[in-house]
């Protein structure tokens, strides 16, 4: 069942009267939406029309929390952001659509802190019971699978197509049958099911080879042990959904990974792509980021994955940097695989992020769990520049995973930088100097001593002005967050000196404190506000809900 807050609701909840709805607000500058995973199919991390926030106004005195939203569950899906919608009964609303792993979807007012309810709220008698953790894994005891703290449903960050007001969503539920995984579509309005596009539909690819767990010569994707854990992708009016494996080694290394496109005006199979179809293993999780696309040039806009620990050879694509054709035609076009693949499966330091594309630049990049950045050429994909991006700064000896997808940004010199915050490691940027990156700068400080997995960033400024750029970044305040729920903070930095940093949510921990931190889900910025995911706290905790936390300039007092 579809939970819908009627508008008498929402109204009586904001302490309006009931014949008065509470008024919109009034537009400053044009609204800026996050439609999808890192604001654009490049995946640059960067919302370039932020004009409210800028690094003079982000400080103790003038930002802060504004208001919190509870929800069941922990989000890991990154929030977005939608201006404008028709929500009956009260017109046009800013709103921002939450996803969680108890398999819960809420839709709430971005801007309104009086507007607690949700405008809607779909839970998991409609997306089906979340599958505890308990059951993804073959561990034998005292082992446990423990990368989630409690249960698993909507993990990857959905997708919204501004086009038909729609939300794409995959949920994993277990029912009397097993295991499964469904892609749905809602309205962005009511929260309804889009049955007239299809939804929901089972997600079972196969594909031909005699890889692990072949029949006859067949594979059968299972969901049981695979997770969509990277962000849903958008391009053309064709929906690609990726898997990997919620463990990558137990016990006996059999998945495989999977790319799958689906046609988004009637949800129907398009193609399937299996990465290891003659071998094992080759998860495409990303660390949560989505699938890069080119934008439409010529015949094929060309569509990109990093693929994780498993076979590469022959047809198997483990532990690459995966160019595909779109569409219909979802197969492997050219791949970058590092000389040292042999090395990186045994030491499970593969490929880690998701893939970021340079607009203007024929280059791309990936980076991995120990500390390199791979730049290559998307003409060819060829090697460029094997940048050593981050190193263990704290002496701990493990080796410096970059979990945090890169951003970048252009400033008005038309100097383009990146920044990558890995594991244990400082705050980097650097510089492309027309042939290569070379270091620019760093924090003062470290992410600090064991606290996987680094930082998750995004980039908010206006346009290329070099005055307005701001590194915003999540990470743990201390503990590790591979198998444990630890605290997180919320930090943020001039682009052009990331040296000194400008806040963050422990300078005044009674207002402004975080909560939980959410592995792998980066801010996001938009209009003014900063929406941040959090986890509800770990089970041996006292109880309590996961939150959306909002960021923003304080009112004047």
């Amino acid at each position: 069942m579809i939970r819908v807050f009627s508008a008498a609701m929402v109204v009586a909840a904001a302490g309006f009267l009931l014949s008065s709805p509470p008024p919109a607000p009034a537009p400053k500058s044009p609204l800026v939406d996050v439609l999808t995973n890192r604001y654009d199919n490049w995946r640059s991390g960067d919302n370039s029309r932020e004009t409210l926030l800028t690094p003079k106004n982000i400080n103790g005195q003038q930002f802060g929390k504004l208001f919190e939203r509870s929800v069941d569950g922990d989000i890991y899906a990154q929030p977005l952001v939608k201006n404008g919608v028709q929500i009956p009964g009260l017109g046009p609303r800013n709103v921002v659509y939450v996803a969680t792993t108890n398999n819960n979807l809420y839709a709430f007012d971005a801007d309104l802190p009086q507007v607690g309810d949700p405008y809607w709220q779909v839970g998991k008698d409609v997306l089906g019971d979340p599958v505890p953790r308990a059951d993804v894994s073959d561990l034998k005891p005292p082992d446990q699978y423990l990368n989630f703290e409690h249960n698993i449903g909507v993990v990857a960050t959905p997708v919204i197509d501004s086009g038909t007001n729609t939300i794409y969503i995959v949920a994993k539920s277990r029912y009397s049958g097993g295991y499964r995984h469904r892609l749905f579509a809602f309205d962005l309005a009511t929260g309804h099911e889009r049955k007239d596009l299809g939804s929901p539909v089972n997600i079972e690819p196969t594909a031909m080879g005699n890889g692990v767990g072949n029949v006859d010569g067949k594979i059968h994707m299972q969901s049981r042990k695979l997770v969509n854990r990277a962000a849903l992708l958008l391009q053309d009016g064709i929906l690609y959904v990726a898997f990997g494996a919620h463990a990558d080694g137990e016990p006996r290394f059999d998945y495989h990974g999977w790319i799958v496109a689906y046609d988004a005006h009637t949800l129907r199979q398009v193609a399937a792509l299996c990465t290891t179809p003659d071998g094992i293993q080759g998860g495409v999780w990303q660390s949560g980021a989505g699938l890069a696309a080119e934008p439409r040039e010529g015949t094929f806009p060309l569509i990109y994955a990093v693929v994780g620990n498993g076979s590469a050879i022959g047809r198997n694509v483990g532990q690459s940097i995966l160019q595909m054709y779109p569409g219909e035609l979802l197969s492997a076009k050219q791949d970058f695989t590092p000389s040292n693949v042999g090395e990186m499966n045994d030491l499970d330091l593969d490929l880690s992020t998701g893939p970021v594309l340079f607009p203007d630049l024929p280059f791309m990049l990936a980076c991995t769990k120990d500390g390199k950045c791979y730049v290559v050429d998307r003409t060819n994909m060829h090697l460029v520049q094997e940048l050593e991006a981050a190193k263990n700064s704290v002496g701990t000896g493990r080796a410096s995973n970059i979990h945090g997808t890169p951003v970048f940004w252009r400033d008005s010199n038309n100097a383009l930088f990146i920044y990558v915050w890995g594991e244990e490691d400082f705050l980097r940027s650097y510089r492309f100097d027309g042939k290569r990156f070379v270091p620019a700068g760093r924090s003062q400080f470290p992410a600090p001593p064991n606290s996987m997995p680094g930082a998750a960033l995004s980039i908010s400024a206006n346009g290329t002005a070099s005055d307005s750029g701001v590194v915003w970044a999540s990470l743990p305040i201390k503990d590790d967050a591979n198998n444990a729920t630890v605290p997180g903070v919320l930090r943020a930095f001039s682009t052009m000196d990331i040296s000194h940093e400008l806040w963050d949510s422990e300078q005044n921990a009674g207002r402004d404190r975080l909560g939980m931190f959410a592995k792998f889900c980066p801010p996001v910025v938009a209009n003014g506000k900063v929406y941040m995911a959090t986890f509800a706290p770990p089970a041996d905790a006292p109880a309590g809900p996961g939150k959306l936390v909002v960021y923003g300039l304080l009112p004047a007092s």
